[in-house]
């Protein structure tokens, strides 16, 4: 078989309504067949507040959402040798569920393609068709709201909005990262586990010279997000994704940008909307209540939040599938999310509290200068990490040279020498509200902070 005979094909998808088992079966034609699982808590599955007269419209609904699932999770193995056709055994997507899964496997895996020399993945094309959905709009879930937690600030910023405004909250974790449990208890708000089941053989054909890396995995769990909230009776689903994660790591050959957050972008939040509304009418409204805000000023609100100081950590060391990576602490002092995060939180909180967190000051590290480089914008490319700007970072330097506890380090002078110098007006902007930005449309939560 040539590469351009290779086939990746979605066989089936099936929903044990008894024990919670979503079951996603796929065949890559050089690598075989695939199955994941999705596990969802037995509690869900009762819907003691749906009555018999939406029954049929929340069963189209929860199929969809499977549907969903199962198309969005199957860019996890049609990694393995991102094969020139894309086909069904079964049902195929809508032409507006097309273009929204083809453009987030294209842009969800032009880190993977970038990194292999590939250019951009312009022959993923899922085939859409035309879709008479028997939606009803009179679906009305309970107003409750479900918040996907990272164990990270985001996450919790949003949390505490949400508690200003009196929402019924409870909060959603995909998989089984012991940091988010223990962030999660912090809040005081229950949370849902979601259980997932990745295929042992991607490891093994890893080995036999498949590819590997990047997916877009913030779309994959916003999926899981949207038939949990179908199952479990919640009518929102919050997440907190910031305006900096529309920018870009490095750009194309062809002009587009290589962005390692696409599935946390506007890009991607406006298109499963439309998916959302056109297939489930508007039973399950899906936005971002940080939207508007850059990470430099979400981190300074999350600086208010101090009984999280000692659980909370955005390093990804403490997320794999096999575990934390993390032996003596939350943060490892050594990935570029911990780099960013200990700059822009230094102006807010004082000296000591940063380094009880991180354990050192950071700046002075000598094995980190390249990377603070790149995060600077001053040599390199912005690295495939969660991290914001590098006019946020040169803007929280800014901060932080009015800072008594600093004043004195020779590490804040070093770079302070280094680093270009962020004009007044880009900071106004950087720390405050910009458009564009969805809010909710079932009900007013203009008693969240948005200031």
């Amino acid at each position: 078989m040539t590469a351009a005979d290779s086939t990746f094909t979605f066989k089936q998808a099936f929903f044990n309504a008894q024990t919670g088992v979503l079951t996603l079966n796929y065949h890559d034609s050089r690598f075989g067949d695939f199955q994941e699982q999705f596990v969802f808590p037995v509690a869900l599955l009762q819907q003691p507040w749906l009555d018999d007269a939406q029954r049929n419209a929340w069963l189209v609904a929860v199929n969809r959402a499977v549907q969903h699932i199962f198309w969005m999770a199957g860019v996890s193995y049609y990694k393995t040798s991102l094969a020139a056709q894309i086909q069904f055994e079964h049902e195929q997507p809508g032409e507006t569920e097309a273009r929204w899964l083809t453009d987030t496997w294209q842009a969800g895996l032009a880190e993977l393609a970038h990194e292999n020399n590939l250019g951009w993945l312009s022959h993923i094309q899922f085939p859409g068709q035309v879709h008479n959905h028997k939606h009803s709009d009179n679906l009305t879930l309970p107003g409750r709201t479900l918040v996907p937690i990272g164990g990270g600030k985001d996450s919790l910023v949003t949390i505490e909005r949400l508690r200003q405004a009196g929402e019924d909250v409870t909060l959603f974790q995909v998989g089984s990262s012991e940091l988010i449990q223990q962030v999660a208890k912090a809040t005081n708000f229950p949370l849902i586990q979601i259980k997932r089941r990745v295929d042992a053989r991607l490891k093994q054909v890893a080995e036999q010279g498949a590819y590997n890396g990047h997916v877009p995995i913030t779309a994959i769990n916003s999926t899981v997000a949207v038939l949990t909230a179908l199952l479990g009776g919640f009518d929102s689903v919050v997440f907190s994704n910031e305006r900096s994660a529309d920018v870009g790591n490095v750009q194309t050959d062809n002009g587009q940008w290589v962005n390692h957050q696409y599935s946390k972008s506007w890009a991607f939040e406006q298109q499963y909307r439309d998916v959302l509304s056109e297939t489930m009418g508007q039973a399950v409204d899906y936005f971002s209540v940080l939207r508007p805000y850059s990470e430099l000023a979400i981190v300074k609100e999350f600086s208010r939040y101090r009984q999280y100081f000692e659980v909370f950590s955005s390093c990804n060391r403490n997320f794999h599938l096999s575990g934390s990576r993390n032996e003596n602490g939350r943060w490892c002092g050594q990935c570029p999310k911990c780099a960013f995060v200990f700059v822009c939180l230094a102006p807010f909180i004082s000296r000591q509290q940063l380094l009880t967190i991180f354990g050192h000051d950071l700046l002075a590290d000598n094995d980190l200068k390249n990377l603070f480089l790149a995060l600077f914008g001053i040599e390199g490319d912005k690295p495939f990490e969660c991290v914001g700007e590098a006019l946020e970072m040169r803007a929280a330097l800014t901060f932080l040279k009015e800072h008594e506890d600093w004043q004195k380090q020779e590490s804040l002078q070093y770079w302070t020498q280094q680093v270009p110098t962020v004009n007044q007006s880009d900071i106004e902007v950087l720390m405050t509200k910009q458009q564009p930005y969805l809010l909710p449309s079932k009900r007013d939560l203009s008693a969240v902070h948005w200031s």
